[in-house]
């Protein structure tokens, strides 16, 4: 990741709970925003205790299906995650590669390749 770095810290913001579908979709615009201006971003998720799959997806799995994983490998930065945040996390972008690949044909060999390396 090259570029100036914004730092957000989760439960500071959020809590130690994450289950607002409404505050995920909020974080998922900022994050974007911040990266349309040129700024990568670290999501720092220290302390946070549990994330909802619903969370997840409306958060970063939303990124995945429009932005494609590269576009997350390239920008955001996700840290310090307890197994539970991570598997949460990882089920979201489970989700939402699977909806784009049935919704969007164009898409499908290079989720399927993002998947498979």
């Amino acid at each position: 990741m090259k570029g100036p770095l914004i730092y957000y810290e989760i439960k500071d913001m959020y809590g130690s709970d994450l289950s607002s579908t409404k505050l995920a979709t909020e974080l998922r615009k900022s994050v974007l925003e911040e990266i349309e201006l040129g700024f990568n971003v670290d999501i720092d998720f220290k302390d946070v205790r549990n994330v909802t799959n619903g969370w997840g997806r409306n958060f970063i799995g939303k990124i995945a299906k429009d932005k494609g994983i590269s576009f997350i490998k390239q920008h955001i930065t996700l840290s310090n995650m307890n197994y539970s945040v991570k598997q949460s996390l990882l089920e979201g972008i489970s989700d939402a590669e699977f909806e784009a690949l049935y919704l969007n044909k164009d898409k499908q060999d290079i989720i399927l390749n993002e998947i498979l390396q």
